[in-house]
């Protein structure tokens, strides 16, 4: 009954502030429109809730409540154009909302809510990473201590504080995210497994082993010279593979959006120093952030319009580049540009913005390359990709939380750059360690003794 309550009072509070800030395109169909997507965000986290255990849906209907509901409204009513400079027209907005609606519909059709991750306590610690054993802890380990030293060694604590990084020593922007995607994905690999070790069996070795993992991790990860996105996974990874049984979604529902409305705006306002810092109002410090180039995610659906009235739609080759998106151009001359790229390179011609290496939600990717029937076909294999991950006869605990992890980058693009950086990261955390573990089973055959006769 209070979940029911409180869904409702989430409802009400949004619909009227819909209302009050939409007011300034005066038209009754944008306001419908936005209502009908709250709806499908109501009903979304409604199953969410429900689910005893947390679930990928959690952290799906945020995103969308958050960068397709919220941010679009703050935008509509701050200024005449969005962050990435397009206008703000009624045309725009019914079209975006449209699609939205469609994309919303099909993924609550097709989601199956009957299926729910069970996982006893006892197998917390233990069953999770079976596969980390002494070699893979030690070679993670010596990895990441090679990793602190020789960047310590180099940058000081400037790294640290987001004052230098690898691309003073790497000009090659493909080698440079080759580097940054190993380095922090054997970093947060070693304390993930430090960790779990010291859960298993909390000695004064194993404390010794993940308090010097965490001080490699805070070094290298520290919030003045990593991404918050990346911060945000480690976040989601830890919560899922480790407390899920002590939080609920609804308990979950609050930490994000602490994080995204209160943590994160923090952590972004040191990234730069903390010379000439003033703390925002409460306010400002929520809603500021709505206006900018982090939450464009709605604006670049609505670029994706444009771009596809100028160019057309791109019946699959856009998705071939996700595919094969470790192809270098020097091979395949004809590899295309990342959506993100592409629609950003358009709408830098065309309109005032100057940056054109731009984020694009995965419903854009889909409607770049076949258009309405896009959007039905993504969002069906997006609910069929979830449905297939939580069933019970399948679950990785370990791939799951990874998942969860990178559920808002897969979500806000582009799918490329996304695509590689999740896959570049399941090769250095997943497959990588399991190789080790394999290879460290594999033991060489010994020949038979031969019996020795008397005589």
């Amino acid at each position: 009954m209070l979940r029911v309550y409180g869904l409702i009072c989430f409802t009400l509070t949004n619909a009227v502030f819909c209302y009050l800030y939409t007011d300034s395109v005066g038209s009754s169909l944008v306001l419908i429109s936005f209502f009908l997507n709250l709806l499908c965000i109501a009903i979304g986290l409604n199953q969410s809730v429900r689910n005893k255990q947390l679930n990928l849906d959690t952290i799906i209907w945020v995103f969308v409540y958050m960068f397709f509901f919220l941010a679009p409204i703050v935008q509509i009513n701050y200024a005449e154009y969005f962050p990435n400079s397009l206008p703000i027209t009624k045309s725009d907005i019914l079209r975006a909302n449209s699609l939205l609606f469609l994309w919303n519909i099909i993924y609550l059709l097709f989601r199956r809510q009957s299926q729910v991750i069970k996982v006893s306590e006892s197998t917390d610690n233990k069953a999770v990473l079976s596969f980390v054993n002494n070699y893979v802890r030690t070679g993670y380990f010596l990895a990441a201590l090679s990793i602190a030293t020789v960047t310590f060694a180099r940058f000081k604590l400037g790294f640290f504080f987001g004052d230098a990084d690898y691309s003073t020593l790497i000009s090659n922007k493909s080698i440079l995210l080759l580097v940054n995607i190993s380095v922090q994905g054997a970093v947060f690999a070693n304390w993930l497994f430090s960790f779990n070790t010291w859960k298993r069996k909390g000695n004064i070795a194993n404390f010794i082993y993940v308090l010097v993992s965490s001080i490699i991790a805070i070094y290298q990860l520290s919030p003045f010279n990593t991404n918050r996105s990346y911060i945000g996974f480690c976040i989601i990874v830890i919560v899922y593979l480790y407390y899920s049984q002590k939080i609920n979604p609804s308990r979950f529902l609050w930490i994000i959006f602490s994080g995204l409305l209160f943590i994160f705006p923090i952590m972004n306002n040191f990234r730069y120093g903390f010379q000439n810092f003033e703390m925002p109002s409460l306010y400002h410090l929520m809603f500021d952030q709505l206006t900018e180039l982090h939450f464009d995610a709605y604006s670049n659906l609505i670029a994706t319009f444009h771009y596809v009235n100028a160019n057309g739609f791109a019946y699959g080759y856009q998705m071939l580049g996700v595919l094969f998106f470790f192809v270098p151009r020097n091979i395949w001359s004809g590899k295309p540009l990342s959506s993100g790229e592409a629609v950003g390179n358009f709408i830098s011609t065309r309109f005032e913005m100057n940056f054109t290496n731009i984020s694009n939600p995965i419903p854009s990717e889909f409607y770049i390359n076949f258009g309405w029937f896009g959007i039905f076909l993504g969002a069906y294999l997006i609910s069929k990709f979830v449905n297939r991950l939580e069933s019970d006869a399948i679950t990785d605990r370990y791939t799951h939380a990874l998942i969860a992890g990178y559920l808002f980058v897969i979500y806000r693009g582009d799918l490329m750059n996304a695509f590689a950086y999740c896959f570049g990261t399941y090769v250095i955390m997943v497959i990588v360690p399991k190789a080790i573990f394999r290879l460290s089973k594999q033991s060489i055959p010994l020949q038979p003794v031969r019996r020795l006769h008397n005589g």
